[in-house]
């Protein structure tokens, strides 16, 4: 059971007392409102911090210090729910009960942390510009790795043209121009606004108590409070007043057909679970009705995926295919959306899908990471446990599908295909 405690104004524990795992985690997360003007700010900021603190003040000394700590991990979070930014560090750690008598490693991570977040290594009272020249590149080349991946390009491409004007429409890391642009002045006043106006999300699992968590929390929290915290939000995507459809061209060998849709669902909607069933039965597996029908048995499709965000209420179409398919293919994957609208989903097909949804939560249950972003998700924008969430999942009828699929609105197309095709 998950419980939540305050640390401090501002500051707030969501903990998992477990004895399932030999590990204990943690995650810090500053919440932040994404946006154009802080999103590379946002992203970079937290790898520049783990690049050296007052006691430990490079990056060797620090992977010494975690290989002391019998090998724990630290490292950075930047993470996206709706247009909710998390930044952040997530660490996982040798419980203390099987340390050698004496040894402990939680109170430690916490001495480490402070270190990271409140005596970061400055020269000159800022960030060492190395530091922040080292990082800039090394974010620079993640933000061009995932444009030259066509498949993410494509992607995210739809994703700024489907949300135009929104901040969601931003990319999670920002952009690469606005990265070159930073300095590290920039950059450390943008280190004290984080810390001053952020609320702070913390998720625990692992044995101790929360009570036990909480209180060894304030010491590192104490005095660092956030002086005002500043709201954020995140908008659901309005639904469409007409289809947009969008061709570009690039020198690429198969084309991408994108389609972005409004599901008018988030994660609190009462057809949000069966939203999530629908999804597994459409789009979601190797079971589903576009991998079945559109790829195997039409051969229309390289792959043909689909995926909703609970938190910003749209659902992505992903596909790849040989250029002239294109009008084929978008009628092949909207015509089984139409099917399921009008309740033709067989009863091996939701069950099918219904084990492949309820393995996959059941599996985030043994892994902790995916734990800490499903529940700080929860604490951003509500939802259910995981248990709670899968006994809906296992009540639902193919009536429930049906309504959730009706719900859903086809807003804009995407194709990426070659020069000259």
């Amino acid at each position: 059971m998950l419980q939540q405690l305050p640390v401090v104004p501002g500051v707030r524990l969501h903990a998992m007392q477990t004895d399932k795992f030999k590990t204990a985690c943690f995650s810090v997360n500053f919440r932040r409102q994404h946006n154009a003007e802080n999103a590379a700010l946002d992203a970079l900021l937290p790898s520049v911090l783990l690049r050296g603190t007052e006691r430990w003040p490079d990056i060797r000394s620090i992977s010494m210090r975690l290989d002391e700590l019998y090998g724990a991990t630290f490292g950075t979070l930047v993470r996206l729910k709706g247009e909710v930014k998390l930044t952040g560090f997530y660490a996982d750690f040798l419980e203390d009960a099987f340390l050698p008598e004496g040894e402990r490693v939680f109170a430690p991570m916490l001495e480490f942390l402070e270190q990271v977040l409140y005596h970061p290594y400055l020269e000159n009272g800022c960030f060492p510009a190395r530091s922040v020249e080292g990082e800039k590149q090394n974010l620079m080349n993640a933000i061009e790795s995932s444009l030259n991946d066509k498949r993410t390009y494509a992607a995210l491409r739809l994703r700024s043209i489907l949300c135009e004007g929104e901040d969601y429409a931003v990319p999670r890391l920002g952009r690469a121009e606005d990265v070159a642009k930073i300095t590290p002045e920039a950059l450390f006043a943008h280190y004290r606004t984080v810390l001053e106006e952020s609320q702070v999300e913390i998720f625990y699992a692992g044995r101790l108590a929360p009570e036990q968590v909480a209180e060894t929390l304030r010491g590192v929290f104490a005095g660092h409070a956030p002086k005002r915290v500043t709201p954020v939000s995140t908008a659901p995507h309005p639904a469409p007043t007409q289809v947009r459809e969008v061709s570009e061209s690039l020198d690429v060998t198969q084309g991408k057909l994108v389609l972005g849709l409004s599901t008018g669902i988030l994660t609190t909607d009462p057809d949000y679970p069966a939203l999530a069933l629908f999804n597994a039965v459409y789009g979601s597996g190797m079971t589903s009705k576009l991998f079945v029908n559109v790829r195997e048995k039409l051969s229309l499709c390289y792959y043909a995926s689909s995926a909703v965000d609970k938190y910003k209420g749209i659902m992505q179409i992903s596909s790849g295919i040989e250029f002239d398919k294109y009008e084929t293919a978008k009628t092949a994957i909207l015509n089984e959306l139409e099917a399921c609208r009008r309740g033709e989903i067989t009863d091996e097909e939701l069950e099918s899908a219904r084990r492949a949804l309820l393995s996959a939560l059941r599996a985030a249950l043994d892994v902790p990471a995916r734990l800490d972003d499903y529940y700080v998700g929860c604490a951003i924008a509500g939802g259910d446990s995981v248990e709670a969430f899968m006994e809906k999942i296992a009540a639902l009828q193919k009536d429930d599908l049906v309504r959730a699929a009706q719900r859903i609105r086809l807003d804009t197309i995407y194709f990426l295909k070659g020069v000259g095709a």
